[in-house]
């Protein structure tokens, strides 16, 4: 892809947008940098842009000599802002799509609404593990276009999301994983359907060369996987598969070419990893792909501890376990932490609706949650959709949440943090909601 004296517009001045224009002015191309937020809100962003790249903040006016218009995951491709340059036959990427077409070492890209970060960062540890040389990012950390720097490696192993997948045209992993498919960011994708068909996109440049893993315990999953041409590879909690990775008996198990292996028995990992099973059965399954060992995968399953605030353990109070999965932003999340454990529940949901059916969350509560404490500007709606049939009740803070919780714990219950909404009525991010809640138990 010749970059050389074209004129190329980047939209949006977050990370990746600073990356992409950075990148293509060591291309030689004229770059015109776009953001709706004003230069003082952006002033932090743009430390490290390079000073070839022209700026226009405060408006979303894309320049009509722009030959290319690339998009930061944050800004929707169907934006009426971009109509005008879409009917001039401007030909609108995402940043992903712009990387591909400037490498040929293979990629692995795991998509899925929930468990994409700690599966890409599994996968990347394992082969590095291998003595692999590769880069991780993507959606997780550092935007792809940015590895490229890093090139030569082995593999890129990419977290993709749907934002990304939205602005493909050629962009083929070589392997590509779809780990679950529940509804989140309707309110960019419309409907169910649409999400779903987006995160499918993860393969709709694969070939019968190509290889998709799929998790053959989601309906949605496996309908999506129905229309691609690439070989088919399986992970599962709950069947053996011929080709992949499955659960059996309390033990992890890969089956390749007719050859079942005994890889870990779920009693040997960790207290954090004990919450990760199936995360790591799709990891697994991907690592053996690509001719990695038992001994690899072993070692890093046995020490790792997972990532912050996407299930992880935070410590045991008085016989009382306490999690925390401040990322389960949306009501798939929540429906996924709550299936991990078989012991009795106290839970901590509730922040700022995302547009989740909370309905689909009242037989699940019944069958796994103990008791409710509610955080945040969704309690009416969790009052509305329980309407009285269950035991729960308010909190005005995360300290006043995890009091709470103790008070109605007794051993052997798990107190858990699964807010299933975002968090941006009481909180910067799910990151200070996670680190309040760990804090707060740290103090217990």
């Amino acid at each position: 892809m010749l970059l050389k004296n074209k004129n190329i517009t980047v939209v949006g001045a977050g990370c990746t947008g600073v990356e992409t224009s950075n990148f293509l002015v060591s291309k030689e191309a004229f770059v015109v940098l776009v953001d709706i937020k004003s230069p003082i809100e952006l002033e932090k962003n743009i430390l490290s842009l390079s000073p070839s790249v022209r700026t226009l903040f405060g408006c979303s006016e894309i320049p009509k000599s722009s030959d290319l218009i690339v998009l930061s995951p944050g800004v929707n491709i169907n934006a009426p802002f971009l109509e005008e340059s879409r009917k001039r036959g401007i030909q609108i990427i995402s940043e992903i799509e712009l990387a591909f077409r400037f490498t040929k070492t293979p990629i692995i890209a795991v998509t899925g609404t929930n468990g994409k970060s700690t599966v890409t960062t599994l996968i990347g540890n394992i082969l590095k593990q291998a003595g692999k040389k590769v880069a991780v990012g993507g959606n997780l950390g550092t935007p792809f276009v940015a590895l490229l720097q890093q090139d030569p490696v082995d593999y890129f192993v990419l977290e993709i999301s749907t934002f990304q997948l939205e602005g493909i045209k050629t962009f083929r992993p070589n392997i590509a994983v779809i780990l679950n498919i529940t509804p989140d960011h309707l309110d960019r994708h419309k409907t169910l359907e649409e999400y779903a068909d987006l995160k499918g996109r993860v393969s709709a440049f694969q070939n019968d060369g190509d290889i998709l893993v799929l998790n053959k315990d989601d309906e949605k999953v496996m309908k999506q996987g129905k229309l691609s041409k690439a070989k088919k590879v399986f992970f599962s909690l709950i069947d053996k598969v011929d080709e992949g990775a499955y659960l059996e008996d309390g033990s992890m198990f890969t089956c390749f070419d007719g050859r079942k292996q005994c890889v870990l028995s779920v009693g040997d990992l960790n207290t954090a990893m004990r919450f990760q099973v199936e995360n790591l059965l799709s990891a697994m399954a991907v690592a053996t792909l690509v001719n990695t060992t038992k001994a690899d995968i072993e070692n890093i399953a046995m020490k790792f501890e997972g990532l912050d605030h996407r299930v992880e353990w935070v410590r045991k109070v008085r016989g009382v376990d306490f999690v925390n999965d401040s990322k389960g932003t949306n009501v798939g999340a929540l429906q996924k932490s709550l299936n991990i454990f078989s012991r009795p529940i106290i839970l901590i949901a509730g922040g700022k609706d995302k547009g989740g059916d909370f309905r689909v969350l009242k037989n699940i509560f019944k069958g796994k949650v103990k008791h409710l404490v509610l955080i945040g500007e969704t309690k009416n709606k969790f009052r509305e959709m329980l309407n009285g049939s269950f035991s729960y009740e308010d909190a005005e803070s995360m300290e006043d949440a995890v009091e709470r919780s103790m008070s109605k714990a007794t051993v052997g219950d798990i107190v858990l943090l699964s807010p299933g909404c975002s968090s941006f009525d009481m909180f910067k991010d799910f990151v200070e909601r996670g680190n309040q809640f760990k804090e707060i138990v740290g103090r217990l």
